[in-house]
C-alpha cells in the first residue's frame, strides 16, 4: 500500500515537474524560433519588393549609384537608422541569399546569388522544389527561410542562409533539452528520499487500521462464544423465546463480521497467493448456482457465463472473490440478478448487475472502502457491515487486476476485470 502510494507521489509530483520545464523551456525556444523566422521573413519580404535583389553596397555603408553620396554635391539620405532595419545598408550588404527566377514557361534562371557554396545547380534545384509548394514562406533543408512570390507578374523564390541566426537558437533548444532532462532526473532523486517521509503518517496510520482489525477480530471471538454459549443454555431452561431469537441472530450476524475480519487481516499480512491455473467458468457458475438454489425465486437470475476461461490465480481467493459479490448482489438485489462472466480480448470480465436501491447515477468507488455503507443501505431492512467489498477489493489488486463499482437507471453494477 504504502509503495503505491509512494509511486504515486513519485510519479505525478515528476510528471508535475515535466510538465513546468515543458512549458517554460517550449516557451522560451518557440519565441526564439519564431524570432528568427520573423526577421528573415522580413528580410525576404524587402526582397521581393525590389524583385529578387538587394542593392549592392560599396564601403561605407551606400550605393555609389544612388544619386547624393556623403561627400557630394546632392544631398545625402542615409537610409534607415537602425543597422538591423531590413531596408538598411549595413543590414542588406551582409545578408546571405540568392533568388531564381522562373519565366512564363517555368524555365529557372538564377538571379542573384550571394552564397558562395552554393552553385548554379544546387541553388535551383532547392528554388524548384519549392516553387512546387506554391506561394508563401518556409524553412527549407533546416537553415534557409524561403520566400515563394510573384514580382511584375514573373514568378520568383528567394532564399535567406539564416544559418547564423538560428545557431544560437539551436544551442539553446539543445542546452534545453540537456538541461530539461537534468532536472527530471535530478528531481526525481530528490523525490525517492522526500516521498518517504511524506508517506510515513499515511503508513503508520494503515498500520494502525490493520492492526486495529486484526485484534479485533481476535477479541471478538472471546465475548461472542460466551454469549453464544449463555443464550443456548437460556434457551435449554426457559426454553425459546423471541429474545433468544434476536440474540442468536446478531451473534451470527457478528460471527460473520469477525470471520471477514480475519479474512481481510490475512490480505492485509500480504499472504502469498497459491497461483494455479483454475477454471472461472465453473467456479463462478457453481457459486452462482449455490446462491440461486437458496433464494427461493425472490429474483430473477440471469447467468450468461462463457466457458473453459482459465486463469492463474488462487482458487481459494476466487471464490471468496465470487462469494462476496454474489452475496452482495442477492442481499441487496430488489427483483433482477444478471451475472456475466467473458473474454474482452487479452482481458477477463465479471459482470454483476442489481437492481438496488441506489442514488444517482455516477460511480461509486466509496463501496470499497472499509466499513462504508450508503445512505440508502443504512435505511434498509438488509444487514451489512461495509467489509464484503472491501475485502473483494483487496482480492482484485493481489490478482493485479481492477474493480470497479456504479449505479446506473437503477441499477447496481459491479464490473470486475483481470
Amino acid at each position: 500500500m504504502t509503495k503505491k502510494l509512494r509511486y504515486k507521489f513519485i510519479l505525478f509530483a515528476s510528471g508535475a515537474v515535466t510538465l513546468l520545464l515543458l512549458l517554460i523551456l517550449g516557451a522560451i525556444n518557440i519565441t526564439n524560433f519564431t524570432l528568427v523566422a520573423s526577421s528573415s521573413d522580413a528580410l525576404t519580404a524587402t526582397l521581393a519588393e525590389k524583385g529578387g535583389k538587394f542593392d549592392d553596397f560599396g564601403p561605407g555603408g551606400f550605393n555609389p549609384d544612388q544619386q547624393g553620396t556623403p561627400g557630394g554635391d546632392q544631398p545625402f539620405n542615409p537610409g534607415p537608422v537602425r543597422p538591423d532595419d531590413p531596408g538598411s545598408a549595413d543590414m542588406q550588404g551582409s545578408i546571405r541569399y540568392f533568388t531564381v527566377q522562373f519565366s512564363s514557361d517555368g524555365t529557372p534562371t538564377l538571379l542573384a546569388n550571394r552564397l558562395s557554396f552554393f552553385d548554379e545547380t544546387t541553388a535551383i534545384d532547392y528554388a524548384k522544389q519549392v516553387h512546387q509548394k506554391g506561394y508563401g514562406t518556409g524553412w527549407y533543408a533546416k537553415y534557409y527561410r524561403y520566400r515563394s512570390y510573384t514580382y511584375n507578374q514573373v514568378d520568383y523564390v528567394s532564399f535567406i542562409d539564416a544559418s547564423r541566426e538560428l545557431s544560437p537558437s539551436y544551442n539553446v533548444l539543445y542546452a534545453s533539452i540537456g538541461g530539461g532532462l537534468g532536472g527530471i532526473v535530478l528531481s526525481a532523486l530528490v523525490l525517492i528520499p522526500l516521498s518517504k517521509l511524506l508517506v510515513k503518517p499515511t503508513e503508520e496510520a494503515w498500520r494502525k487500521q490493520k492492526r486495529f482489525v486484526s485484534d479485533a477480530s481476535h477479541e471478538l471471538k472471546t465475548p461472542l462464544s460466551i454469549i453464544s454459549a449463555n443464550n443456548e443454555i437460556s434457551e435449554l431452561t426457559y426454553g425459546e423465546t423471541e429474545q433468544t431469537k434476536a440474540i442468536s441472530k446478531q451473534v451470527k450476524t457478528m460471527n460473520k463480521l469477525v470471520k471477514n475480519l480475519n479474512a481481510l487481516a490475512k490480505l492485509d499480512e500480504g499472504q502469498a497467493l497459491n497461483k494455479t491455473e483454475i477454471d472461472l467458468s465453473s467456479i463462478l457458475t457453481e457459486t452462482a448456482n449455490g446462491f440461486i438454489s437458496q433464494d427461493q425465486d425472490k429474483h430473477t437470475t440471469s447467468l450468461d457465463i462463457q466457458k473453459g476461461i482459465a486463469y492463474q490465480g488462487d482458487e481459494g481467493a476466487m471464490r471468496a472473490l465470487y462469494q462476496t459479490v454474489l452475496e452482495n448482489a442477492f442481499k441487496y438485489g430488489v427483483s433482477t440478478i444478471s451475472v456475466s462472466l467473458h473474454k474482452d480480448d487479452d482481458r477477463i470480465v465479471t459482470i454483476i448487475d442489481n437492481d438496488a436501491e441506489i442514488g444517482e447515477d455516477g460511480p461509486l468507488d466509496r463501496v470499497f472502502e472499509r466499513f462504508y455503507r450508503s445512505d440508502e443501505a443504512r435505511a434498509s431492512s438488509v444487514e451489512g457491515s461495509g467489509i464484503g467489498l472491501a475485502m473483494a477489493k483487496e482480492i482484485v489488486d493481489a490478482h493485479k487486476g481492477r474493480i470497479f463499482a456504479k449505479a446506473e437507471n437503477g441499477h447496481f453494477i459491479l464490473k470486475i476485470e483481470f
